[in-house]
């Protein structure tokens, strides 16, 4: 048995490594997208003018944010979107969408349709706008803690079935109750791993191993290395037996 048995694990371990980087990412961007959107005053709601006073009335029948100098209000929102969400360093490699088909995806295509313009920035959209970023934000930080799990999981057992490959003679003769102790801990380490993927399952059943293993040619690579060490050690307990048998 050598080393490369534990491939999948260091495997699995840069993958959900970078899946953590990203979504980190994407979590601070969308927190950045939500500080720009409260940061911009909302259009007041168009109140009749007062003609004996002979004052003007701004923030009526325009499209500006607050006056005039503000500009577009949707040109405005759609530049913080490609400022925070769309300059996420892995954006073109992982979604490569326009600006509006992305935020139809984040945010809703009602939402999505209104950053093309329209739209006054009254302070009922801008709450749900932002309530919206928030909830985008609020879903990456709620997967990270599973990225976290499968991180701590993965770790745990690389260490014990490292340890176990480690622990396994090379020169042909095994004692059985060696072998034997080995099998218990892969089956342990099997049985923790089922524990985690329950968890897992129960916090949300959406294909999180497939979604984050979907390149490789195994999906649950805990139990991959388990099921690969217990044929192995299987294999020793039969050549221990024929070699008793034949004395």
């Amino acid at each position: 048995m050598h080393a490369h048995t534990l491939a999948p694990l260091d495997t699995a371990m840069d993958v959900v490594h970078d899946e953590r980087s990203e979504v980190t990412a994407e979590r601070d961007a969308f927190a950045a997208l939500a500080d720009r959107i409260a940061a911009c005053p909302a259009q007041s709601p168009p109140t009749a003018p007062r003609h004996d006073t002979g004052a003007t009335v701004t923030g009526v029948g325009v499209s500006s944010v607050g006056s005039a100098s503000d500009g577009d209000p949707s040109e405005r929102l759609r530049r913080a979107y490609r400022e925070t969400v769309m300059s996420v360093d892995h954006y073109d490699a992982v979604y490569g969408e326009s600006l509006f088909e992305n935020a139809a995806t984040e945010l809703g295509a009602d939402l999505a349709t209104a950053l093309r313009g329209g739209v006054p920035f009254s302070p009922a959209f801008k709450s749900k706008l932002h309530e919206t970023v928030m909830d985008a934000r609020a879903e990456r930080k709620w997967f990270l803690e599973r990225l976290r799990t499968e991180t701590a999981s993965l770790t745990d057992a690389r260490e014990t079935l490292g340890d176990i490959v480690d622990t396994i003679p090379r020169n042909g003769s095994t004692p059985s109750q060696t072998v034997d102790e080995l099998w218990r801990r892969c089956d342990d380490v099997g049985r923790e791993r089922q524990d985690v993927l329950r968890t897992q399952f129960r916090s949300a059943p959406d294909g999180l191993y497939e979604h984050l293993y979907r390149d490789q040619s195994w999906t649950y690579p805990v139990l991959n290395v388990v099921a690969m060490l217990v044929a192995d050690l299987d294999g020793l307990r039969r050549i221990d037996d024929s070699r008793e048998f034949g004395r």
